[in-house]
């Protein structure tokens, strides 16, 4: 067994972490901690606060809706690199969205960008793994997609933020085989 030494700080621009791949729960974990330590970010702050704007006080569903409606048009999907899992810090991601850019992401790069934006505007966000097929791995189950889902309080349900599925979001859901939700912050 290798043993992985601990991920540096996600903020350091320009910054490129290796590591030997070990699955769902280490990317997750990744995005997880990319989500936390983005809400020292001002860009995704300003973000939110720019697609957000005009929407009542307290309109928790409205203001989700508004990160992902402007991820969805703002964003284009990409695939990662050949051989490795790339996962964008939620700031790149602002901050080229702020400057006008349209960032190319993937599923994991958008859900934890989403997942630092619910964090900035006060919510309760999760990282929900899903499989579309029961593939193994050494006993594990590989999971193919990740998306983020914020918690409305007013509804009290979780609501699927998913831009790569966008307008394919229920049939999507009906497809998986299975899922596994992580908490992102406490």
């Amino acid at each position: 067994m290798v043993s992985v030494a601990p991920i540096p700080s996600l903020l350091e621009p320009g910054k490129v972490l290796k590591f030997d791949y070990r699955g769902a729960p280490q990317t997750v974990d990744v995005m997880r901690r990319a989500a936390l330590e983005a809400q020292f970010s001002m860009p995704v702050r300003e973000f939110c606060e720019d697609v957000c704007q005009g929407i009542q006080s307290k309109d928790y569903l409205s203001e989700y809706l508004a990160i992902y409606h402007a991820v969805l048009q703002r964003c284009r999907y990409m695939r990662d690199p050949r051989t490795v899992e790339l996962v964008r810090a939620p700031y790149i991601v602002a901050q080229e969205l702020l400057h006008g850019r349209v960032p190319c992401v993937d599923c994991d790069d958008e859900a934890a960008f989403i997942c630092a934006c619910v964090l900035a505007v006060g919510g309760t966000p999760r990282i929900t793994t899903v499989a579309f097929r029961d593939m193994f791995y050494e006993g594990q189950r590989q999971y193919s997609h990740v998306f983020c889902e914020a918690f409305e309080p007013k509804r009290q349900q979780w609501i699927v933020l998913d831009p790569v599925a966008a307008e394919r979001t229920k049939q999507m859901l009906k497809d998986v085989r299975a899922a596994k939700s992580w908490a992102v912050g406490k």
